[in-house]
């Protein structure tokens, strides 16, 4: 098998061709001109022509190259595709891509391994050039069907359940949006990724020190050692893992504007370069020219929300839960921004708050889960077994089957533990029956 020809060696050689064939054209110009004393003053010189050709086709084989680089580096990131492009990106629609910030090692150990340590939605819109990014906090509680029933957990042990798709159906389920791409990203290459742009601009609320660096107050320029440690500060955060998700967007956001100011292809090879060993996404890598042609103007503007749980303490363990008022109010931002109407949400975030009868958040942070269900102990509660859904199509589709059902699927919740009132300010009714969810999730890719 002949050795992979290296960038250096295939400029040079391609250098030695141009100069050769040169040299050949130049000789027999010389013959042909013989005998003649001197060039016509008034016309240019050949010369400068072929020098001017020498240089686009150097140009035109260099870029080349660069775009024969990141097909070559995309293919350890973007998933294997069909040859064919997905209408959706083709029609320049907006699409959502969940990102799963992940420190637990190399990312080729399997879908599983570990939780995930950040999770940002993300939607981009080109025809209102815009992308907004969601952080939603990892304490979050949520649902999960498991092989041995329902499993009430984080959000972020999702990925450790059912890795990246299972992660998205639970996002999707849980704002009622739909999902139609992820990344799975290990956090160590956000240092790379930092330095492949040239450094990030923040503006730091307050000063810290973390990991033997002082961080002042306002705005400042950060490497990728140091964006690292700024993105991961959060205990001496008075806004706790909030804070910390505001920081992240900020080096996100910077990092945006900077790939966006460069704009080259030479860019975009030293941003994959960074991140072909810590990012897989299930986007197919036929679309990756489709989508940047389409999509790279939504650049222009990035707007940041956060979706705010209330504190809560379950078996001993603090949560995050999210009332049905705020899952509705980022459900509409984010469907918004998707161009999708809004359709109030139903499942089983909304109902297990509805069930509550003494929990606010405030002065009793007790949360009760139904049946006497217990944390992270999959088919407590008295609850039957139910197979983990079966992931049927290539990315989440937008039905009220989702979250709109009111009828009880039979599967984890027959009886009537929601026959009280609620008792709190924000809810004037009472979900008795657990909501019917969709069985559908994304399936175009995977991160193993």
């Amino acid at each position: 098998m002949a050795k992979h020809e290296t960038r250096e060696e295939y400029r040079e050689r391609l250098q030695r061709d141009i100069d050769e064939s040169v040299a050949r054209k130049q000789h027999r110009h010389d013959r042909q001109m013989s005998g003649k004393s001197q060039l016509n003053p008034h016309r240019p010189g050949k010369w400068l022509k072929r020098f001017v050709l020498v240089l686009i086709l150097l140009l035109i084989c260099a870029g080349g190259y660069e775009y024969h680089k990141i097909h070559s580096t995309a293919q350890g990131v973007f998933k294997q595709g069909s040859g064919k492009v997905d209408p959706k990106l083709k029609a320049g629609k907006p699409v959502s891509v969940l990102l799963m910030g992940t420190d637990v090692g190399a990312l080729n150990r399997g879908n599983k391994g570990g939780n995930t340590d950040t999770l940002e939605l993300m939607t981009v819109n080109p025809k209102k050039q815009t992308i907004t990014m969601t952080s939603i906090p990892r304490d979050t509680l949520v649902r999960v069907n498991t092989d041995d029933g329902p499993d009430y957990v984080k959000i972020n042990a999702a990925y450790s359940i059912g890795g990246p798709k299972q992660t998205c159906k639970q996002v999707s389920e849980l704002l009622n949006v739909p999902i139609d791409y992820y990344a799975v990203i290990n956090m160590g290459v956000l240092k790379k990724v930092v330095n492949a742009v040239g450094g990030v601009e923040v503006d730091n609320p307050f000063a810290f020190d973390y990991e033997g660096h002082h961080f002042p107050k306002g705005k400042q320029h950060l490497n990728g050692e140091y964006a690292l440690k700024y993105s991961r500060m959060r205990y001496d955060d008075p806004n706790n893992d909030y804070g910390r998700q505001k920081r992240q967007q900020q080096v996100m956001i910077s990092v945006i504007h900077e790939l966006k100011s460069s704009g080259s292809v030479g860019a975009v090879n030293k941003i994959l370069d960074a991140v072909k060993d810590g990012v897989k996404t299930n986007v197919p890598i036929d679309n990756v020219a489709t989508l940047y042609a389409n999509y790279h103007l939504a650049m222009n503007h990035v707007k940041t929300y956060h979706f705010h749980g209330r504190d809560a303490t379950i078996d001993g363990v603090s949560f995050q839960i999210a009332s049905p008022k705020e899952i509705n109010r980022v459900s509409k931002l984010i469907r918004h921004a998707l161009g999708l109407k809004f359709k109030k949400v139903h499942n089983y975030e909304t109902w297990m708050w509805n069930l509550q009868t003494t929990y606010d958040g405030v002065t009793n942070v007790n949360f009760e889960l139904p049946h006497g269900a217990e944390y992270n102990v999959a088919g407590s509660g008295g609850s039957s077994k139910k197979t983990s859904s079966h992931h049927s199509s290539s990315s989440f589709t937008d039905s009220s089957t989702y979250l709109g059902g009111s009828t009880s699927d039979g599967s984890t919740t027959s009886g009537s533990a929601g026959t009280t009132s609620s008792g709190l300010s924000h809810s004037s009714t009472t979900t008795t029956q657990a909501p019917t969810t969709s069985p559908e999730g994304p399936t175009a890719g995977s991160a193993e």
